[in-house]
């Protein structure tokens, strides 16, 4: 366990460093205007999902309509899917977009037998809707990145952190920091299990959440109330070390408007 009063970093240079460098790469490729002006720290409230459900199949199909609203992703071919035994996942055989990965003017072209991309859930994930938002944002990140321009920090290898970085950066960094880790209890005496959902570990996403925060000028105590009791000191510590880091100002300079992005799909 971190000392919260020792002057020791929160994560090792290396670990900071790519969360930095990662900021860099999705502000270049997925507009540093998108960000700014309309990327909202989505929160688990009415706020940001205000609609009435009577069923778990509404309630999934409505956080993904509006996930795919924050997203900035209206344009995209998606669909929810529920999986189930016989679900056979189907792929395009090409994609091509407008050079626009995001907003109201973006366009996503299919060819092949897939006619939209999928969103996966398992009807289990219902019982808790900030796990089953995580799992979305995920997926959205996912078909998100295959847009970029240019490979992220650590290529492939780091597929999946990269994921997790985007997501957090399309304002879903609450619900992935909460769920990074679940501990599920067994039956009295049985003990408990502890399981990663993620790539990044739950420290190095509450700092991708803390820069997030920085860069958009939210205060740590708007983000604060709404983590995990557990995750809040470090999450306070993480926007002191990041807000004071010069690496903020320099991602604050980038200034890329999706609309000059090209195809490159």
């Amino acid at each position: 366990m971190f000392n919260l009063f020792s002057n020791k970093p929160l994560l090792d240079e290396d670990a900071t460093q790519w969360l930095f460098d990662g900021y860099d790469w999705a502000l270049s490729n997925f507009g540093s205007d998108f960000f700014h002006e309309e990327t909202l720290l989505v929160t688990p409230t009415e706020a940001h999902f205000p609609s009435q459900v009577d069923s778990r199949e509404s309630m999934a199909n409505s956080i993904f309509l509006q996930l795919v609203r924050y997203a900035g992703m209206q344009s995209w071919p998606l669909a929810l899917v529920e999986l189930t035994a016989d679900y056979e996942p189907l792929y395009p055989s090409n994609v091509t977009f407008n050079g626009i990965p995001r907003g109201a003017a973006s366009k996503i072209t299919l060819e092949g037998e897939a006619q939209a991309f999928h969103i996966t859930y398992s009807p289990d994930l219902t019982r808790d809707p900030g796990i089953l938002t995580a799992v979305i944002a995920r997926q959205l990140a996912s078909h998100l990145i295959s847009t970029a321009r240019n490979p992220g920090p650590g290529g492939e290898e780091l597929h999946g952190h990269l994921v997790d970085l985007l997501a957090i950066f399309m304002g879903f960094g609450l619900f992935l920091t909460n769920s990074a880790v679940i501990i599920q209890r067994g039956c009295s005496g049985c003990g408990k299990s502890v399981q990663a959902t993620g790539s990044l570990s739950e420290d190095q996403m509450t700092y991708a959440l803390a820069i997030f925060c920085c860069l958009k000028g939210i205060p740590g105590k708007t983000a604060q109330p709404h983590l995990k009791s557990a995750l809040r000191p470090l999450f306070k510590k993480a926007v002191k070390e990041a807000g004071g880091s010069s690496k903020i100002e320099q991602l604050s300079q980038i200034n890329h408007s999706i609309k000059s992005i090209s195809n490159t799909v």
